[in-house]
């Protein structure tokens, strides 16, 4: 069924906090940051059996699913979008950069992220229920946030598929709807299956689950001014050698990786909306940081922005 949202009927100055709740009536719960309060929106959504084709349609805007909004709507699935108009800059699990229009991008709604737009910015959006596609694909995590080089042929089809499959569906109901909503979730997990990995088989999975405990624990221990590669690695019962080699392998040098968590965590916490209770000190401190200096030219060498550049305005 055709479901369309819009701002054009609302009133100026009511339209901010408005399409706030329009996201998070479409998708799940998010904060969207904009200076002023007039904003121009609009979603097109149709339902596919469990998943959600949108057409996405809007002015400038910061989205952002924060560690608040998770805990209020812990929604578990995974959004396949592909700009059509204008670029979108995306961050998540520190990997930040733009997605052109043609490419995409692949979240997840279970960690926090950004995707902020220009104005003008349209875009087709999939939603697949976690558990789907993780039971396809269990290293899905690491396909997040163009890791890995595009597929970008076989996402034209996809979203072609999606997109013209809503648009029937929209006006003419199917019995086989079910299989529909299968066939979208399938081509979708070959365009991620099939993006260039440069690894294979059990030993690549192997790696990918160490991986993930290695960075379940630098996480965890984020805060620690003093956490370094010989811990971790008595930590995970591993050598030292080969806790290198497992992030060499990705182009990567572990204390590289902890200053991209560091500050990975630091620009969520900044654009935040509780981050405006935080001063640049408090947080450089809270992100395992030694002093705020080091963490303020780290942050503008990553993001190209100050950290006060990041903090939300609007909301």
């Amino acid at each position: 069924m055709l479901k369309e949202f819009t701002t054009d009927t609302i009133t100026a100055t009511r339209q901010l906090p408005a399409w706030r709740e329009i996201m998070s009536d479409v998708y799940y719960s998010v904060d969207v940051v904009r200076q002023e309060p007039v904003l121009r929106g609009k979603i097109r959504e149709v339902k596919i059996e469990n998943l959600s084709v949108t057409r996405f349609d809007s002015d400038q805007q910061r989205v952002l699913r924060t560690r608040s909004k998770i805990a209020q709507d812990p929604d578990d699935s995974y959004v396949f979008i592909m700009p059509q108009r204008e670029k979108m800059f995306y961050s998540q699990l520190g990997r930040t950069g733009f997605v052109a229009e043609g490419d995409y991008i692949l979240v997840s709604t279970s960690e926090f992220y950004e995707l902020s737009c220009p104005d003008s910015f349209i875009n087709y959006t999939v939603k697949i229920a976690g558990p789907k596609l993780r039971e396809r694909i269990p290293d899905i995590e690491d396909h997040l946030c163009c890791r890995f080089p595009m597929n970008r042929e076989m996402a034209q089809i996809a979203i072609c598929l999606a997109t013209k499959s809503a648009a029937t569906l929209a006006s003419s109901p199917s019995i086989h709807t079910a299989a529909i909503a299968r066939r979208i979730e399938d081509f979708i997990g070959m365009v991620i299956e099939c993006e260039d990995t440069s690894d294979a088989g059990q030993e690549k999975r192997a790696r990918f689950l160490l991986r993930q405990r290695i960075s379940h624990y630098i996480r965890s221990r984020i805060e620690d001014q003093d956490l370094n590669p010989r811990e971790i690695a008595a930590r995970l019962g591993i050598s030292v050698s080969y806790l290198h080699r497992v992030f060499n392998e990705h182009g990567i040098t572990v204390s590289a990786y902890i200053m991209d968590q560091r500050l990975n965590l630091a620009y969520e916490k900044l654009a935040s909306s509780n981050g405006l209770r935080a001063t640049i000190a408090e947080v450089a401190y809270s992100t395992g940081f030694k002093n705020p200096s080091h963490f303020c030219k780290a942050f503008a060498g990553r993001y190209n922005k100050a950290p006060s550049d990041v903090r939300p305005k609007g909301l």
